[in-house]
């Protein structure tokens, strides 16, 4: 199919951009990397009056990792590609990593920017999974001054965000763990390439005694957002052990609600969200373990 008629508008400046927004004669739709928005209009699921491409903005494609704060500041236009191979040889940045290479292929990623992967807020991609469990934050622009919100009070529903129509998110801010912190991330999917069914982020700390002192789990794919599992308290204070997580996957997968749809079973969902939970936090201890064993 083809989309329907727009008006295309590209913008030279970030004022320009701004301005374009804030004229409220236009219902419009901004393209980034158009790896979601092009596919979109294509299919006429979206039907915007004009379309705002924003890749002349060199500002906003700029990637800072802040010492002082321990945060990566992500310019909106940074290609999910160029991130991966940022984060690489960042230590502290492996979540992060692990996450993007489950995004689609190499060409999509590409092109693919970290602000189009965070506006767009697809439930069962990787990006917004990642900035919920890191507490992470964007940065929205319009010509009414600038705000930071919270990725958890940023992503409201399904490919639904915060955002207001005059606005432009121009940066991410990525908290990151600390040293001894152990990590880990995981999906299934069908097939490489896919969204996937069901995904998982874990960040999780010891004491000297190795007994778990603050556990970060989120997920995503079984809700209209990524969510945090409140349910991990009940790991604080001891080590980890299978029975704990047996537990703890009981407790996660009876609040949850599972239905039935093209891509799995409502009972397929509640085992796999039973095996992700135990199998997360296992991983994530393991690494924590390997990282006090290496510090001694």
């Amino acid at each position: 199919m083809k989309p329907a008629a727009f008006d295309y508008l590209r913008a030279e400046t970030l004022d320009e951009a701004l301005a374009a927004l804030a004229d409220t004669g236009h219902e419009i739709k901004v393209l980034a990397g158009g790896q979601s928005l092009v596919p979109l209009l294509s299919m006429r699921l979206t039907r915007p009056q004009a379309v705002l491409d924003i890749n002349r903005l060199a500002d906003l494609s700029t990637l800072e990792r802040k010492e002082e704060a321990d945060t990566l500041t992500i310019g909106a236009l940074v290609r999910q590609r160029q991130l991966e191979i940022f984060t690489e040889n960042e230590p502290r940045a492996r979540l992060l990593h692990e996450a993007l290479l489950h995004i689609g292929h190499p060409q999509t990623r590409n092109r693919g920017t970290v602000g189009g992967s965070l506006v767009h807020a697809d439930p069962s991609a990787e990006l917004p999974l990642l900035l919920t469990v890191l507490d992470g934050a964007v940065v929205l622009k319009s010509v009414r001054g600038e705000r930071t919100v919270g990725a958890r009070d940023f992503f409201l529903s399904h490919y639904t965000t915060a955002i207001e129509a005059d606005e432009l998110l121009v940066a991410s801010i990525w908290p990151l763990p600390t040293a001894r912190a152990g990590t880990a991330f995981k999906e299934f999917r069908r097939r490489h390439g896919d969204f996937a069914l069901m995904a998982a982020a874990c960040i999780l700390l010891l004491d000297q005694q190795r007994r778990i002192q603050s556990i970060q789990l989120a997920l995503s794919g079984l809700a209209e957002t990524p969510f945090i599992v409140d349910e991990t308290r009940m790991l604080l204070g001891s080590p980890w052990n299978k029975e704990a997580g047996r537990a703890l996957a009981a407790a996660v997968v009876q609040h949850l609600r599972f239905v039935d749809d093209v891509q799995a079973t409502a009972a397929y969902r509640r085992q796999l969200a039973s095996v992700l939970v135990e199998r997360i936090v296992e991983m994530a201890y393991n690494e924590a373990v390997a990282k006090e064993q290496t510090h001694v």
